[in-house]
């Protein structure tokens, strides 16, 4: 999938609506979704210097020069969580049908709460049920 097509189907899924989204007819969209993620960000070309060098000197000079572990330790993190998504999808592509609609509620419930919770301090509310 582009990076459209995955915003695409991001949005699509945000408002419940899987008219246009391209993963629309296949069996689990979620799954497919996710692997459609790790496959394009593993593939994802790096970003085209287009500025002049002074301005990406301009862009640069602010960021934070990493040293060699820093850098070690970043590349771990980013490891581990890349196993740790595979590893989830594995598990959720060994669920039954029933097991990840229940997983998928569960997603679904989570997001809704965390949302209510912000719309809730948006409106000087703690966030919490009462």
């Amino acid at each position: 999938m582009t990076r459209d097509e995955i915003i695409l189907a991001a949005k699509c899924c945000i408002v419940d609506n899987c008219g246009p989204c391209p993963l629309m007819g296949t069996d689990n969209c979620i799954t497919g979704f996710m692997n459609h993620i790790l496959e394009y960000m593993k593939n994802e070309p790096a970003p085209a210097a287009t500025g002049t060098s002074s301005e990406v000197s301009k862009d640069t000079s602010s960021i934070l020069h990493l040293d060699d572990s820093t850098k070690a330790a970043i590349c771990q993190a980013y490891k581990t969580a890349d196993e740790a998504c595979s590893n989830i999808l594995t598990v959720y592509e060994g669920m039954s049908e029933c097991e990840q609609r229940a997983f998928d509620i569960g997603e679904a419930y989570g997001k809704i709460f965390d949302t209510r919770n912000k719309l809730e301090k948006l409106r000087g509310g703690d966030g919490n049920e009462h």
